[in-house]
């Protein structure tokens, strides 16, 4: 199908519409554009300054995890809080599934998680969940808003990443793979991250950013959860347990995170 689009007037801008994804792409002129839309797909073909992109969806976006991973629950718990649906794929890093060739022409780097929609490829948790949501949010756009709140969400994902994510891991990694007893200076560390996340909660909020859940929420439930592995309690921080609570109670959580209970059985 070919589609010619033709004005009385010069827009300044187009926004074009996928009806499978109820996404939108916004076109700003010059530009020529053309449609190729075979089932589900979609082609775009944008010219602007005699440069051309292309972009293309077919059906559901493929997402790969693993079920202890934390940054790939947190990008699966994105999908299910804002009702995204995506195709899952177990990948086994303790078998070596993730070092493939298969899976290496996806992702080069092998990494969980890693989302495949269409013909584009991503991976790092982080994009992942800020992609999600932007392409297929919709009304759950409040995930990663639009207006300039989102700037608080990205603050906090940088945040997660440099000190969240690094001080968990860096205590929890070596007693849950190593066989190591705790490092006190690592815990010290880990504490000191929790003390400011206690800190985000002073104005009463019920989230990360106030009242609203976003994906930083997401991203840090998801790694704080490591914790439980080995029993360690967030009592020393008031607030912050009762969001952790809090984002446990969420209907998707116990799905998402079977493999981290799981493992903590064993």
């Amino acid at each position: 199908m070919l589609v010619c689009l033709c004005f009385r007037q010069k827009p300044e801008e187009i926004v074009v519409r996928t009806k499978e994804t109820d996404t939108s792409e916004i076109f700003q002129l010059p530009f020529t554009i053309q449609f190729i839309a075979p089932a589900a797909e979609l082609t775009v073909n944008f010219h602007s300054n005699g440069k051309r992109t292309v972009w293309r969806s077919k059906g559901t976006p493929t997402l790969y995890i693993h079920g202890l991973s934390a940054p790939a629950r947190a990008a699966w718990m994105t999908t299910k809080a804002a009702e995204i649906p995506v195709h899952l794929k177990y990948v086994d890093p303790f078998k070596g599934e993730h070092k493939t060739p298969e899976f290496a022409k996806i992702n080069p780097d092998m990494t969980l998680p890693t989302l495949v929609d269409g013909n584009f490829s991503l991976w790092e948790s982080r994009p992942v969940m800020q992609y999600l949501v932007s392409k297929f949010g919709g009304r759950h756009s409040y995930l990663y808003p639009k207006d300039l709140r989102r700037a608080i969400v990205d603050r906090l994902l940088y945040y997660d990443l440099g000190s969240v994510y690094k001080t968990v891991t860096e205590y929890m990694y070596p007693q849950l793979f190593q066989g190591k007893p705790l490092d006190a200076e690592k815990e010290m560390a880990m504490r000191a991250t929790f003390d400011y996340l206690n800190r985000l909660f002073d104005g009463g909020g019920h989230y990360m950013t106030g009242d609203n859940l976003t994906i930083a929420d997401i991203s840090m439930a998801s790694n704080i959860s490591l914790t439980e592995i080995k029993g360690y309690r967030l009592d020393a921080w008031p607030d912050l347990a009762t969001w952790y609570q809090r984002m446990k109670a969420q209907p998707w959580w116990p799905e998402c995170n079977k493999g981290l209970y799981e493992w903590k059985s064993v």
